[in-house]
């Protein structure tokens, strides 16, 4: 009987161990499954983003977004030139002037010198004309196109202070919100340009107007308000020259998801 019992024991054991290892093997196999569905449901998907071509989209953004950024460049890089040129011409300049003039002043001491027993004459003090709006507003412009911003800010404001009915006033609104946005002020280069708009409806550069308000817009993130302003632009100047500029923001601001 004991032989019976111990050998029924050996059999038992086994057949255990087996149904254990099956059982181990069955969960895994389960467990690859699922990681296999789940590897195909990805797989799909990433294949209808594909199909969907909105990968292909986006990718056209970032690469219309890069060649704004590189002409920008460029732009700033021919500025800087520029500035250099007129710096260096301006100091020759003075330079030159100041030179005549010390020549001029050594030649009328010598030749003016009073004699003896005679009274000099005093020099009648000249009379100081002031400045023509053309010729402010000309200054005023120097100092925009030499990049000196701050100093193109100040000559502006004071212009819109000294000649309120001149007709050179939309160009110094206009010239003051360049200024403004030079110098990353985008609040106040809005505050400007909607005033330009707003005063001077009639104005020729209100399509660069619109362009740059859109720009400061943009700056401050207001997306809504600068997609407002370049549709503005399209319908009301379609044959301006910044349509094209005005188009491709337009298309990127569009593209970008709330």
């Amino acid at each position: 009987m004991k032989k019976l019992i111990l050998l029924a024991c050996l059999f038992v054991t086994p057949l255990h161990a087996a149904l254990f290892e099956d059982t181990d093997a069955r969960k895994k196999l389960q467990e690859m499954q699922l990681k296999e569905t789940e590897l195909e449901t990805r797989i799909i998907n990433l294949e209808a983003v594909i199909k969907s071509g909105s990968l292909n989209d986006m990718l056209n953004q970032i690469e219309l977004l890069k060649q704004d950024v590189s002409k920008l460049r460029g732009d700033m890089e021919t500025l800087r030139h520029l500035n250099a040129t007129v710096e260096q011409r301006q100091k020759d300049l003075y330079q030159d002037l100041d030179g005549r003039l010390r020549r001029i002043e050594e030649k009328s001491v010598g030749s003016n010198a009073p004699t003896p027993n005679k009274v000099a004459e005093i020099p009648a003090t000249p009379e100081v004309k002031a400045p023509s709006d053309q010729e402010f507003y000309d200054q005023a412009s120097a100092l925009l196109d030499s990049m000196k911003n701050k100093e193109a800010f100040q000559a502006f404001t004071d212009f819109i202070k000294q000649f309120p009915n001149s007709t050179l006033l939309p160009d110094a609104k206009y010239s003051l919100a360049n200024a403004q946005f030079n110098l990353k002020n985008y609040k106040a280069t809005i505050g400007t340009y909607q005033k330009l708009l707003d005063q001077h409806p009639d104005f020729e550069k209100n399509p660069e107007a619109l362009l740059g308000l859109a720009n400061a817009q943009i700056q401050l993130a207001l997306i809504p308000e600068a997609k407002k302003s370049l549709k503005d632009l399209i319908k009301k100047y379609p044959k301006s020259d910044v349509i094209q500029n005005a188009l491709k923001r337009l298309k990127v601001l569009e593209s970008i998801k709330p």
